[in-house]
C-alpha cells in the first residue's frame, strides 16, 4: 500500500464582516465534514476578523481547498505564510479544531507577519516553513480548543 505524503498549509485572512457564533458554527460544520472526507486536518483561529488556518493533508487536496477558500467571499486579503511537505500531521484529532483569539495574539507567533504593516515584504521568502507549522501548534494546544 502506498503511503501519500503529507503536505500543509498555513494562511491568514481578513473576515468581509464579523462572524456571529452561528456562523462560525456553520463554518464549522460545513468544514468538518469536507476535512472528513477528504483525509483533511487543521485548526482555524479567529478572532475579531482575523482568520489564521492550518491545513494538513495530501498536497493535491490542500491545495483544492485552498483555491476554494481563496476564492470564499467571506473574507479578504487571503495571504499565504508557509506550505510544504510535512513529517506528521500536528492536528491529527482535529478535521477542524477551533480557537476563538483577539486578534493581538496573532503578534505573539513568532515569525508572524502583519500583511496591513508597512513593513511587510513584497515577497515572503519561505526558508523554514514547518516551524511555523509547528509554532502555530503549540500556540493552539497551549490554549482550550473548541471542538
Amino acid at each position: 500500500m502506498r503511503v501519500t505524503p503529507l503536505y500543509h498549509l498555513v494562511y491568514q485572512s481578513t473576515a468581509t464582516a464579523p462572524f456571529s457564533d452561528a456562523e462560525l458554527q456553520a463554518l464549522l460544520v460545513q468544514s468538518r465534514a469536507w476535512n472528513h472526507g477528504h483525509a483533511l486536518t487543521g485548526v482555524l483561529l479567529y478572532g475579531e476578523g482575523s482568520i489564521m488556518q492550518v491545513l494538513e493533508g495530501p498536497q493535491h487536496e490542500v491545495e483544492y481547498i485552498f483555491g476554494r477558500i481563496e476564492q470564499d467571499p467571506r473574507h479578504y486579503d487571503v495571504t499565504k505564510l508557509a506550505d510544504g511537505p510535512i513529517a506528521r500531521r500536528n492536528f491529527s484529532q482535529w478535521s477542524m479544531g477551533f480557537t476563538a483569539v483577539r486578534p493581538e495574539d496573532f503578534t505573539y507567533l513568532t515569525g508572524y507577519l502583519d500583511p496591513a504593516a508597512p513593513s511587510y515584504p513584497a515577497s515572503i521568502v519561505q526558508t523554514e516553513s514547518g516551524s511555523l507549522h509547528e509554532l502555530l501548534a503549540a500556540f493552539v494546544t497551549d490554549q482550550r480548543i473548541r471542538y
